[in-house]
């Protein structure tokens, strides 16, 4: 009989930093909840295989891990950080990246994650990234969650307004198909 034990307790472990992640910031629980679901019907919608639309929705789910090391003051903050504060923020892609390389059965996801914040025009971070370096995933990955991160902390924002705002961002900050692709699952979803 083998002994999947070493599995569990990685499982276990990987569990146990998301939660309290979550606990820390209960916005960030619903945020991730939000940008797992909403890369699974995106990843449907761009024909991927199942794999890797399973592989996106865990993205999804994980992308914000790195945030564990934050202060809450930072962390729940809703006002402007502050530039040290904003250095801080930044390293969450990384922290991420390296939290998930401890579990084997997770490494497929730790680019997206690791890319999650870079931008098209090679302006985002942690590595400054451009275009077709990213990896696809990280750029999918970096449109859901702008949008949803719209709808969630800027509440007077309509979804119209939204993907209007993905649309002025589109060719900068990110992939122009993606956010023609996005826009239009979207606006087929508010028509119906």
């Amino acid at each position: 009989m083998e002994n999947h034990q070493p599995e569990k307790n990685n499982s276990d472990m990987l569990e146990t930093i998301i939660t309290t992640l979550h606990q820390k910031s209960p916005k960030e629980k619903q945020h991730s909840l939000s940008v797992s679901k909403l890369c699974e019907k995106f990843g449907h919608e761009l024909h991927m295989t199942i794999t890797e639309v399973n592989k996106l929705k865990e993205i999804g789910y994980f992308h914000d891990i790195g945030k564990i090391i934050l202060d809450d003051s930072i962390l729940n903050r809703k006002e402007k950080l502050s530039d040290e504060e904003k250095r801080e923020m930044q390293q969450h892609p990384v922290v991420g990246y390296r939290i998930i390389n401890l579990f084997d059965d997770k490494l497929d996801l730790a680019e997206g994650i690791y890319g999650h914040h870079e931008k098209w025009d090679g302006s985002g971070y942690p590595k400054g990234l451009k275009g077709e370096e990213i990896p696809r995933l990280a750029r999918i990955m970096a449109v859901v969650e702008y949008y949803e991160s719209i709808r969630t902390y800027r509440k007077k924002t309509n979804i119209q307004d939204a993907l209007q705002e993905l649309k002025q961002l589109s060719g900068t900050k990110f992939d122009p198909e993606i956010v023609e692709k996005f826009v239009t699952m979207m606006q087929t979803d508010l028509d119906n």
